[in-house]
């Protein structure tokens, strides 16, 4: 059965919504529930305890994605991520009930991390790839936008809600949002491919440069001993972590500088909204051009951005840099995507990706890192420069990305 609208953007359209809610809420505001946790009393926390329970996230998201990876691959997509928003929300639900920080801390490294890893770029990466040959790149380009699209509306709407409810109530409605709205909507809507709705494929991609190797599985002992699968770790390792830490300390920076929280609320805004067109942009760009070639462009707008915070900037400047920082953030998601398709066909799509994800786990570091030196030094100045230093390796080492013969 052949239908006039292709249903993949119909997959596509969901997976921006539920990316859009979850990594809003977690990711994209947790920099904004620092600052409520800072100053609740009965929490006593420091600047570096509270960078803990995201780090706990990264940390455990990362080790376990092969194994979510793996399960994308062989089970039902739509259930993981049914699995995964149903898992979040009860976190949120409890995040609300707390009464001391070490339970946030378990929260964020069980059931925020089960919402993330299985509700999260990874099925919406490989649901992408399974439905579509021709516009793949720009498929998973728009498929990952959701985790941006949520950072410019929820940064806002989290600000407005715990500054009307406080964060407890806050979490608790948010939590309610996932079982109630996002669950049905993804089992009503996803399908794994077009074969479980007996549709035909979208048409193979006409000849270019950039031809993947055909389709087959991969098992894991012969994706790590691949070459081009480390040049992949060792490239985005760098860029992924100093990115990381810069957007979740972006709020005590910024109130160094003397801003407010509603203004750094929309600094996240402009920072996401930007990264939507990166990722769209870098989705495109990677259907026509040279992968490692984009990803340099990416990595020298995020050294552009290190080098502007280093001079203590105005807000007028601060909104250029998050608006950069986006940019760059953006080429992130669609150009692993794309590489990693490209290099390894999509029959291992998902636990390529997964593997990748543990030796990425210590980006997950960066921002306790940027904490413990701020504390030490009373500025992010020394954090900055290091950062600098780190992103040399990452542009060293794209340089032997090449097409398999």
């Amino acid at each position: 059965m052949n239908l006039p609208w292709y249903y993949g953007w119909n997959i596509v359209a969901v997976s921006l919504v539920f990316q859009a809610i979850l990594f809003g809420s977690v990711f994209f505001s947790y920099t904004l529930w620092v600052g409520e946790w800072l100053e609740d009393g009965r929490l006593g926390v420091t600047l570096t305890m509270v960078m803990v329970p995201i780090t706990i996230l990264n940390l455990a998201q990362s080790l376990m994605a092969p194994f979510a990876g793996y399960a994308m691959d062989r089970y039902s997509i739509r259930s993981l991520i049914c699995i995964g928003a149903s898992s979040a929300g009860i976190g949120f639900l409890l995040i609300s009930q707390v009464s001391t920080f070490w339970q946030i801390i378990v929260i964020y490294g069980t059931l925020m991390m089960v919402g993330v890893l299985l509700a999260g770029p990874l099925a919406a990466q490989t649901l992408a790839a399974k439905w579509f040959n021709k516009n793949r790149g720009l498929a998973l380009g728009l498929s990952t936008t959701g985790t941006s699209i949520g950072g410019v509306v929820m940064a806002p709407l989290v600000t407005l809600l715990y500054q009307e409810h406080g964060w407890r109530d806050a979490h608790g409605m948010l939590g309610l949002v996932f079982i109630v709205v996002i669950v049905p909507l993804v089992w009503m809507l996803i399908r794994n491919s077009p074969l479980d709705l007996g549709i035909e494929p979208e048409p193979e991609r006409l000849a270019h440069a950039q031809e993947e190797i055909p389709s087959h599985f991969w098992t894991a002992n012969k994706i790590l001993r691949d070459r081009v699968f480390w040049i992949i770790v060792l490239s985005f390792l760098p860029l992924v972590t100093v990115f990381g830490s810069v957007q979740q300390h972006l709020r005590p920076y910024a109130a160094d500088l003397g801003v407010g929280s509603l203004e750094t609320a929309y600094l996240i805004s402009i920072f996401a909204s930007v990264m939507i067109g990166g990722k769209i942009f870098f989705g495109m760009m990677a259907d026509r051009f040279d992968h490692g070639a984009l990803f340099l462009i990416a990595l020298a707008a995020c050294a552009i951005v290190v080098g502007g915070l280093l001079r203590s900037p105005d807000y007028s400047m601060l909104i250029f840099l998050a608006g950069l920082l986006g940019f760059s953030v953006g080429g992130f998601l669609p150009l692993l995507g794309a590489m990693v398709a490209r290099h390894f066909g999509v029959g291992s799509f998902g636990s390529v990706l997964g593997l990748i994800g543990p030796f990425l786990a210590i980006n997950a570091f960066g921002p306790i890192a940027y904490g413990y030196l701020y504390e030490v030094n009373g500025s992010y100045q020394i954090a900055f420069l290091i950062s600098l230093a780190l992103l040399v390796p990452g542009a060293l080492t794209i340089v032997f990305l090449r097409d398999r013969i």
